[in-house]
């Protein structure tokens, strides 16, 4: 379960900095375009800044153009929403 958790932090993480949202959401990937909402709305760790200041710098401008390119109302809650709509659980 908690390998599952970190392979979806990983895949969610790594959508966010190429930009692919929309491949997700043609893809009808809800869980996974859920957990790239929860990253963009949470924004970089700061603990990031100091540690990994390359991966936080590519977090930061990649929300940027999260919020630029439109999906800035995309939420985790706006997700799951569409998802109940679906009949696409979560889980």
């Amino acid at each position: 379960m908690a390998e599952d958790l970190r392979n979806l932090y990983v895949d969610a993480l790594a959508t966010l900095l190429a930009g692919d949202m929309a491949k997700l959401a043609a893809a009808r990937n809800f869980r996974l375009l859920a957990e790239v909402a929860r990253l963009a709305h949470e924004d970089a760790p700061l603990d990031l800044a100091v540690t990994d200041r390359a991966l936080y710098q590519a977090w930061r401008n990649a929300v940027t153009q999260f919020h630029l390119r439109g999906w800035t109302y995309m939420t985790p809650e706006r997700v799951a929403a569409v998802a109940a709509r679906e009949s696409d659980p979560l889980v």
